[in-house]
């Protein structure tokens, strides 16, 4: 009698391969599995997806084809993400920055008055500078010359400044430029929406569900359809449109000094943020060494960097590494596999461009002021923090809200760190802070 053996190829073959992904990517060294991995990967992929709406739904705003910022955004995520997985063997995904769009869309390009091609070449000089100074000591001193608590005010500032965008664009605040006029209509469509999108992630999050932001701008578009609440947009369509951006920058836009200050924000915000989201992503995980290093972490910053200029090349701002890694790595997720994984499934967006027509870009913005409020400084956090600190971070919030400028909000912050310094003889001021904040300072005089 003859044994017949199902699936013994197919299974051997399945072993092998898991044998080889193991051996490339390490996961079981590092206590993971590649069924964790891969459930990692779709977590993390559900938490920031909501980019691949709200991305296109805010820049096209600065006067670019939408079918084109959502094939940007899409192209240059993915092969960020899978570099990120494969060459630096990282669980981080890599995605156009919310803080970066809005900052492009709303005032580099409509208050500012630069072009589209003119944005996109900041943004592709900002990656330069971000993947030049990777290869340099200049880097380490940066980040060590910048105290944690002026970290926590930048991140402060830039959550502000994604709050302002989020009413300024529902229209519950006026704006006229960059001046604070008051108060707008609590009952437009647009207000409507930001309540129901707000209400809808708060919900989600209570109950601790995956993906919460995408669900809450679903939920908008939803009641926006069912409720008559829809604005006319720009429709996103698989046509040649979605090569209109690529290679549609002005890369002689940098010998402009009024753009110098914009390149220098991008960098920073990109710069100082990958290496605070590094720290905080990894911290008492088994993806950091023993002694407290990261390994690859000149290859992960190089494809942080690297990103953005691709993604200036195809047509979206600053790529960055997603805080939303966190989700996956809090699934388990240890290694460059979860990161493949995301990436993997980010192409497969590229499909659901009319799932992306049906959302109105204020259905987005109960989301986008629920992100800003996770970059606050909590209550615990503020009680950790010296006087001149809480100072610090405070007149970086208020700065931003006042002049809608992240610029001046750091020259600000960074000015007043080192007054109090000098006034509580705490420690010596670095001279690479002091340096930040004259170029900060310069920058701003030469925009005006």
């Amino acid at each position: 009698m003859v044994k017949r053996c199902y699936g013994g190829p197919a299974l051997a073959a399945s072993e092998k391969t898991l044998r080889a992904l193991d051996r490339f990517f390490q996961f079981g060294r590092l206590g993971s599995s590649a069924k964790t991995e891969v459930f990692a990967g779709l977590s993390t992929f559900l938490a920031l997806s909501y980019i691949f709406v709200v991305n296109p739904a805010i820049l096209s705003s600065g006067g670019m084809s939408k079918s084109a910022i959502f094939f940007a955004t899409i192209a240059g995520s993915v092969l960020s993400t899978l570099a990120m997985g494969f060459w630096a063997n990282k669980p981080f995904a890599v995605a156009p920055g919310l803080e970066m769009n809005a900052y492009i869309a709303y005032v580099v390009i409509g208050v500012l008055g630069f072009s589209w091609a003119d944005a996109m070449g900041a943004v592709f000089w900002s990656g330069i500078l971000t993947v030049t100074l990777n290869y340099t000591r200049v880097r380490v001193r940066i980040i060590d010359a910048i105290p944690d608590t002026l970290k926590s005010g930048l991140a402060a500032a830039v959550g502000v400044f994604l709050m302002l965008i989020a009413l300024k664009v529902s229209g519950l605040v006026h704006y006229q430029g960059i001046k604070l006029k008051g108060i707008g209509d609590l009952t437009s469509k647009g207000a409507l929406l930001f309540y129901v999108g707000l209400g809808f992630v708060l919900f989600f999050r209570s109950l601790k569900i995956t993906g919460a932001v995408l669900l809450s701008i679903i939920g908008a578009a939803i009641t926006a359809t069912l409720f008559g609440l829809n604005t006319s947009t720009e429709p996103v369509q698989l046509s040649s449109d979605m090569f209109a951006a690529v290679f549609h920058l002005n890369l002689g836009v940098i010998a402009n000094p009024k753009i110098w200050s914009i390149v220098i924000i991008l960098f920073i915000l990109d710069f100082y943020g990958t290496i605070a989201k590094f720290i905080g992503l990894t911290r008492n995980t088994s993806i950091v060494e023993p002694d407290g290093t990261l390994p690859n972490l000149q290859e992960a910053l190089t494809i942080d960097g690297a990103g953005t200029v691709l993604g200036a090349t195809l047509g979206t701002s600053n790529l960055i590494t997603y805080v939303e890694s966190a989700v996956g790595i809090g699934e388990g997720g240890r290694t460059g596999l979860t990161a493949v994984v995301c990436g993997i499934l980010m192409s497969l967006f590229l499909f659901l461009s009319p799932l992306v027509n049906l959302v109105p870009v204020a259905a987005t913005t109960g989301a986008l002021f629920f992100v800003g409020l996770l970059l606050l400084p909590t209550p615990a956090e503020w009680k950790t923090y010296h006087w001149v600190d809480a100072l610090a971070v405070l007149l970086m919030i208020l700065v931003t809200f006042w002049t809608f400028g992240l610029d001046k909000a750091m020259f600000v912050g960074f000015a007043a760190v080192l007054i109090g310094l000098l006034i509580t003889k705490r420690a010596r001021p670095d001279a690479y802070l002091i340096v930040s904040t004259l170029v900060l300072l310069v920058s701003i005089i030469l925009s005006r």
